[in-house]
């Protein structure tokens, strides 16, 4: 949820110190009025960034057969009477001795990265301020394999801590992190036919899925979701290549796959070397309109094909139906999806369409990342950590940065007290406005009212009210400015007050494009400079989220 701008490791290295020391007011239930802002392990502008920290460490990197100490620190600034502390350990792990007091929780898992198993462990504990909880353990590594170890702690829904630890293990060496290459396989998907995983509008084409030649290309692409349900991978770039025996493979064709994850790129059936094209094809996360990107070599994550040989003049290479071939790579693909269900609610040939030139979406991810969740100022990126994408509304929040920053020409509002943040809580106007566009972004495209953390807690967005216990009241709260927004267009009509409906992607999607207001009340002034309604009706619908302007009484 939170914006940072890097102007350099050294710079970003200070303010990781600072925003560590410094006193941040915040006023969540149960909590001290001052508590200072502690990062964890991640990076200083990282979404969870709050009072509460989670911290996951093993002691050694151990091969198979062999073990190694493991330990977990919860810490927190201000004290907390309940804190539900997680520990998950993946199947090529196992607990010869468990920290003390945690006891084994519901360990069921479909999503693909865990198709060999994940065993959690919990406990409900208080945690003293400044006086860090300390759990120890022994773990040891019973199989090969990509190993992620998660550690979540959380005190209420609005402050979610989490950590992981990502091992390579093998019979003679374990190294630190995933040997994950960018370019992988595509393989056959099996099981049931794929479905859209976020079916509400129409799929809006990125680019050409139908390209005529002689010979051609045709097949689909997917994934496996992290319910483990198959998926339509739409608008995901697609290239056919003509493999060379002497090196230096020649592209074909390129398009992007159609509403339904499917192409038929079509191209010259004859080779420069004589005879049919040799071919293979090449799915990528990337299209004109947005990429999802390795952060290491900055390229969209590739899945190749098979080779078919000798394709002549008027045949047809059929590749079928395609997935990811390696599991942790599907979270990668899952978020190139969430960001395709933006595209498609987003009005316009552009993410800003006043634009002739588009800029293009970038979000940067890696299985094994440690670097997010946030939205970079001076890269123009979302950056992710592993497991993000199990929360479309995460990653949508955060691409609302992305549109609020492309749609203000780079002239992103300041947006002072924003770390911590909390949905129901006090900052500024200018935090309140961006962080609740932006969570307003995501309920638009998911046509839900929730916020979703990675771990799967969630927050009501839409009920809130005056009175609704451990939520502030005014324009300097996000949740109260979402609330206000959603107010407006939504059909779910509450109480005497909330009496709205209109389309969202009409007056309030046009006075957002219009301006570039940098506070909710600026917002609305500038709705009326626009023609649109901003009635004693209109009114009552953000005085139903606690927000009173021009002197609105009941």
């Amino acid at each position: 949820m939170s914006i940072y701008h890097k102007l350099g490791a050294i710079v970003a290295a200070a303010a990781i110190v600072v925003a560590a020391q410094g006193q941040t007011a915040i006023a969540q239930a149960g909590l001290a009025a001052e508590c200072a802002v502690l990062q964890g392990n991640h990076h200083g502008s990282h979404e969870w960034s709050s009072c509460l920290s989670a911290k996951v460490k093993l002691h050694g990197l151990p091969r198979v057969g062999e073990e190694a100490d493991l330990e977990v620190i919860v810490a927190a600034s201000a004290a907390r009477g309940d804190v539900d502390i997680q520990v998950e350990l993946p199947a090529h792990l196992r607990w010869v001795q468990p920290p003390a007091g945690l006891s084994p929780r519901d360990s069921r898992s479909h999503a693909p990265e865990d198709r060999a198993g994940v065993s959690r462990i919990g406990v409900h504990r208080a945690v003293k301020a400044n006086a860090p909880l300390v759990l120890r353990g022994r773990v040891q590594a019973v199989s090969a394999g990509h190993a992620q170890i998660r550690v979540s702690a959380a005190s209420g829904a609005p402050e979610v801590a989490a950590d992981s630890v990502f091992l390579t293990i093998g019979g003679d060496r374990t190294t630190a992190g995933f040997a994950i290459a960018a370019d992988d396989t595509a393989v056959p998907m099996t099981g049931a036919a794929p479905t859209h995983a976020y079916p509400r509008f129409p799929v809006k084409p990125a680019g050409n899925s139908n390209v005529a030649g002689s010979a051609c290309a045709t097949g689909s692409f997917g994934y496996v979701d992290t319910s483990g349900v198959n998926r339509i991978a739409a608008n995901t770039g697609v290239q056919v290549w003509d493999a060379d025996a002497a090196g230096g493979d020649d592209l074909l064709v390129s398009g992007v796959a159609g509403a339904n994850g499917a192409f038929q790129l079509c191209f010259a059936a004859a080779d420069e070397e004589g005879g049919g094209q040799d071919v293979y094809v090449s799915f990528n996360t990337e299209n004109p309109h947005w990429l999802i990107r390795d952060p290491e070599t900055r390229a969209p994550f590739r899945f190749r094909t098979e080779t078919q040989s000798n394709v002549q003049a008027g045949a047809s290479a059929a590749f079928g139906s395609r997935m990811p071939g390696n599991t942790m790579l599907m979270r990668g693909v899952q978020a190139f999806d969430q960001i395709g269900a933006a595209w498609n609610w987003t009005p316009g040939s552009c993410w800003d369409a006043r634009d002739a030139v588009c800029r293009k979406g970038i979000v940067t991810w890696a299985p094994d990342s440690t670097d997010g969740t946030w939205y970079d100022l001076g890269e123009n990126s979302v950056f992710l950590l592993p497991d993000d994408p199990r929360s479309a509304e995460l990653v949508l929040h955060e691409f609302g940065h992305a549109i609020m920053d492309d749609i203000y020409e780079d002239a992103f509002p300041s947006s002072p007290k924003c770390s911590p943040h909390y949905i129901p809580r006090t900052s500024s106007r200018g935090c309140a406005w961006t962080e609740g566009f932006a969570t307003l972004y995501e309920v638009m495209v998911l046509g839900q009212p929730i916020f979703r953390w990675a771990d799967g807690r969630t927050l009501n967005v839409e009920d809130p009210t005056w009175g609704t216990a451990d939520w502030d009241n005014g324009d300097r709260v996000e949740g109260r400015v979402l609330g206000a927004l959603l107010d407006l267009y939504d059909t779910t009509n509450e109480g005497p007050h909330d009496q709205c409906t209109e389309d969202p992607r009409g007056p309030i999607w046009t006075t957002f494009l219009n301006h570039k207001s940098t506070t909710f009340s600026q917002y609305w002034s500038d709705r009326a400079a626009d023609g649109f309604d901003t009635s004693r009706t209109k009114l009552g619908c953000l005085y139903q989220n606690t927000i009173v302007y021009g002197g609105f009484r009941p």
